[in-house]
């Protein structure tokens, strides 16, 4: 859609990695989720192959799956519903307000039932969501905030606010890796859970290859 701001520094940073030998998860890696838990102020930082890939992990590390619902708005990109399905779970779609196209927290709070399991909430366009009356509702909150890097909620930077947040490092992004994803969370349940996962995604892929 445009092209990326990418320069000289970043075309030999890219060459020192490859350089290095590490083509996969590595000190460069390790240096990206260090940064940006800085940066958002959140505790961990966890890196991921796509935003999809962030958002699909964190419902399992929540302990999402069949049976469950999860409440998220349909004014989205469809891997925020298609990841719920993944899970086995259910979307429930709720309306958004007239004013910012985000999810309407009088609206969530109407569609919870005793099967609901965690909210998504988007933040459409990197506006950041009404955090605050979703959290009130007691529920794991799980954030798409795949355009919200460097956004900012009523004080507080977006990623170290609910119980995971989720960006995209896709080429259109605000932080552009090419492809990517980043959870943050300040919760080390919620972090070592996806930890776990990412390795059984990889070694899958790994298993995958060598058949």
């Amino acid at each position: 859609f445009q092209p990326p701001a990418v320069g000289e520094d970043e075309i030999e940073a890219v060459a020192e990695t490859i350089r290095s030998g590490w083509l996969t998860t590595g000190p460069r890696t390790a240096e990206l989720e260090e940064r940006f838990a800085a940066y958002t102020g959140a505790r961990h930082a966890i890196a991921l192959s796509s935003g999809t890939a962030a958002l699909h992990l964190s419902l399992l590390a929540l302990g999402v799956g069949p049976g469950d619902e999860v409440i998220t708005t349909p004014i989205t990109w469809p891997a925020t519903a298609n990841v719920i399905v993944h899970a086995g779970a259910t979307p429930v779609f709720v309306d958004v307000k007239d004013d910012d196209l985000n999810i309407d927290p009088e609206l969530a709070r109407a569609a919870v039932t005793p099967r609901t399991k965690a909210i998504m909430p988007v933040d459409l366009a990197g506006q950041p969501v009404d955090l605050d009356p979703l959290l009130e509702l007691g529920l794991p909150v799980i954030e798409d905030a795949a355009h919200a890097a460097e956004s900012v909620y009523r004080g507080r930077k977006v990623g170290s606010i609910v119980d995971a947040t989720c960006f995209s490092l896709y080429a259109t992004k605000n932080v552009a890796a090419g492809e990517g994803g980043i959870v943050t969370t300040d919760r080390d349940d919620v972090a070592e859970a996806i930890r776990e996962r990412r390795l059984m995604r990889a070694a899958r892929c790994l298993a995958a290859l060598i058949l």
